[in-house]
């Protein structure tokens, strides 16, 4: 069984796509089948143990014109509860984009918001450059 969105492989007896949530075909269409195998074209990115996160990761990404694609490898099997410790995400992009990839990654886990004035703040800082207000590491995160 397969999903034709994702293109995830399943079990016999599965009807749904646990991530897109559609019904799963039993062969997926010859145009969508990919037939070459592009491996060596893809390189990891980054790598996340929560899911939001790598969407978010994802999405920087795609904000900045850099094709990537989210491949989930996390364990799944009812009736296990899944937990932070389970869940791995790799993020791929081309060859060409990975070192921007990375920065892009690297310069966005350095910095969050202000939760006074919602000011781009880094790790290093101390006082928000936007309002002044002092940085406590419970409020950048």
């Amino acid at each position: 069984m397969w999903c034709p969105a994702c293109k995830a492989e399943y079990v016999e007896g599965i009807g749904t796509c646990a991530e897109c949530r559609i019904s799963l075909v039993v062969a997926l269409p010859p145009d969508i089948e990919e037939t070459e195998d592009h491996s060596d074209r893809w390189k990891l990115a980054g790598e996340f143990t929560d899911e939001i996160q790598a969407q978010l990761a994802e999405g920087m990404l795609n904000e900045n014109e850099i094709p990537c694609r989210l491949e989930n490898v996390t364990f799944h099997s009812a009736p296990v509860p899944m937990s932070k410790d389970m869940t791995r995400v790799l993020l791929w992009v081309g060859e060409e984009h990975l070192q921007e990839a990375r920065s892009i990654l690297a310069e966005a886990e350095r910095s969050y918001y202000c939760s006074a004035c919602e000011a781009v703040v880094s790790k290093e800082d101390a006082v928000c450059p936007g309002c002044g207000e002092p940085l406590e590491d419970d409020e950048t995160e």
